[in-house]
């Protein structure tokens, strides 16, 4: 099972307001089966993580969905287990008006195996 995350995103404020208010995570299963997926949200808090989303759903073959998750952090991570390798994952940040924040974004390429 494939364990992959977006690393650490650094969502500092910047004149007292952070660049992203809200992670969008896009999942695609190109998979021809059900696959299982878990998915963990972190913030940081001084030096410690602290979980604060822990999802498991399944989702069917060539089903897509999109997860909307509360982002108001200094920094911030996500993990994803997922039972294929054919399931990929994208995640955007988005602004308080929900506009896309391209430096919070974290395409197939760029999420990275535990």
């Amino acid at each position: 099972m494939p364990n992959l995350t977006t690393s650490l995103i650094d969502n500092t404020s910047v004149a007292g307001v952070r660049p992203t208010s809200r992670l969008a995570v896009n999942i695609t299963n190109d998979d021809i089966a059900t696959v299982v997926i878990g998915i963990e949200g972190f913030y940081q808090s001084g030096t410690t993580k602290v979980k604060y989303v822990e999802e498991l759903f399944t989702l069917n073959a060539g089903e897509v969905t999109l997860k909307n998750y509360f982002a108001l952090f200094d920094a911030f991570e996500f993990q994803f287990f997922v039972s294929s390798e054919a399931v990929e994952i994208s995640a955007w940040g988005k602004d308080a008006t929900g506009n896309l924040v391209a430096a919070h974004r974290a395409v197939p390429l760029e999420i990275i195996i535990l």
